[in-house]
């Protein structure tokens, strides 16, 4: 189970890198841009930290999806598409991260999917905020506070 969640999970971030590095490219809005490189930045993260662990025990890691990508700048979803896609997928690796961890009897492994966890955390958060300043998304419900 753990060396098919590595694997599993080494190739899901291959695949976001690869949108989010074609996304970046794509986008006319600078905010949307950077939020994508920076979503890229965190994949091939991810991706060297699961296939280091893959490649210490001498299993096969694999290829980047990178030249897939085309030299193309024509946009082919508007940014509130992508920016809700990005996000989404981002929601998924949490959920796919606890799973992994849930299934891994190795301390070392919990620890690298609750630190990743927390960093694409934080990232789907950022995420939520551009949407919300660009009016893609509602603001969710809050807690009333009240001072009685």
């Amino acid at each position: 189970m753990e060396i098919t969640n590595l694997f599993a999970n080494l190739q899901k971030n291959a695949l976001g890198r690869t949108v989010m590095m074609a996304w970046s490219q794509v986008t006319p809005s600078k905010e949307v841009k950077e939020f994508m490189v920076r979503g890229k930045e965190i994949a091939s993260k991810h991706t060297k930290v699961f296939g280091s662990v893959l490649e210490e025990d001498g299993l096969p890691v694999s290829m980047p999806w990178d030249a897939e990508v085309t030299d193309s700048e024509v946009a082919p979803f508007s940014d509130k598409m992508m920016m809700f896609m990005a996000t989404i997928l981002t929601a998924l690796s949490i959920g796919f991260y606890g799973t992994s961890m849930a299934t891994s009897s190795r301390k070392d492994l919990a620890l690298d999917y609750v630190r990743l966890s927390a960093e694409i955390a934080s990232f789907a958060e950022d995420g939520a905020k551009i949407m919300i300043e660009n009016g893609w998304l509602e603001e969710p419900p809050l807690a009333v506070h009240s001072d009685k």
